[in-house]
């Protein structure tokens, strides 16, 4: 058993669960049950509003004027940061998203159950073109998750990974990078993080599930071991599964919770 650091009360946020976290223009923006919070560096919350639903992730993403939030309904949300507001993204040709990520000033998005990834309009996160979307092909499979590492769009099915840039399109700006394709995919969306410059993620693929996962270059190299694993297999559910990430003392982690099963695991990349 190895020790880790214990924890100090720094904020209280309504009654939870805490859902997501964002940090933008050295203030802390926190989404807990259906409130939307912002956090001074005392720990001092003030609410700012409500989103539609209570509980499940969300995923929130700052362009350096509006943070955008989605929780995988029909429904995102902008927090805008020059008064400290927050909206609902009122465009009728906004799909919902399940993760997003910042590139190149573009808000980029997954939409729930199909194999399409939007991208906003520039520095317009809540502003969407019925055009300015692309399918995944490489294989049939959906699209569970996103993430932008090293200026690349890794976009994650159940079965398959392809990795797309921007090549600066007129039309739409992003293409897949040849040769940029994993046959494994992800078995949870909010599993997907970065870190010692590389995306680790909990897996599927057409032959099973629950290995963990990470880059190198675009090759996959599993992490996880077989013990672990088979507590994985045990385990009633996985898609639910959680991962963040933090560096101490010179070791990076990445930290993979199971919600449904109260169980979490860690891995010192070092």
């Amino acid at each position: 058993l190895y020790g880790t650091p214990g924890l100090r009360l720094f904020a209280t946020l309504g009654t939870g669960p805490v859902r997501g976290l964002c940090v933008a223009d050295n203030t802390l923006y926190a989404v807990s049950g259906a409130g939307v919070y912002r956090v001074g560096a005392s720990g001092t919350a003030t609410l700012m509003g409500s989103i539609g639903t209570a509980s499940g992730i969300v995923s929130m993403s700052n362009n350096g004027q509006q943070i955008q939030i989605v929780d995988g309904s029909s429904s995102g949300y902008l927090i805008t940061l020059s008064g400290n507001t927050l909206s609902k993204i009122t465009d009728p040709d906004f799909p919902g998203g399940v993760k997003n990520a910042f590139l190149d000033g573009f808000t980029l998005f997954n939409q729930p159950g199909t194999g399409k990834f939007w991208a906003t309009s520039a520095y317009g996160a809540g502003l969407i073109d019925p055009l300015d979307f692309a399918t995944a092909e490489g294989a049939p499979d959906p699209l569970v998750s996103l993430i932008v590492d090293h200026r690349e769009i890794w976009l994650l099915g159940t079965e398959s990974i392809e990795v797309w840039y921007n090549a600066g399109n007129a039309d739409f700006p992003f293409e897949r990078i040849s040769g940029a394709f994993i046959e494994h995919g992800c078995a949870a969306a909010h599993s997907v993080e970065k870190i010692d410059n590389t995306v680790f993620w909990l897996g599927r693929d057409d032959k099973g599930q629950g290995m963990v996962w990470r880059a190198e270059g675009y090759s996959p190299r599993r992490v996880s071991t077989h013990e672990l694993e088979t507590k994985i297999s045990n385990y009633s559910r996985i898609d639910d599964a959680v991962s963040w990430t933090y560096q101490q003392d010179g070791h990076s982690f990445y930290v993979l919770s199971f919600p449904s099963e109260d169980v979490t695991w860690c891995f010192d990349v070092s």
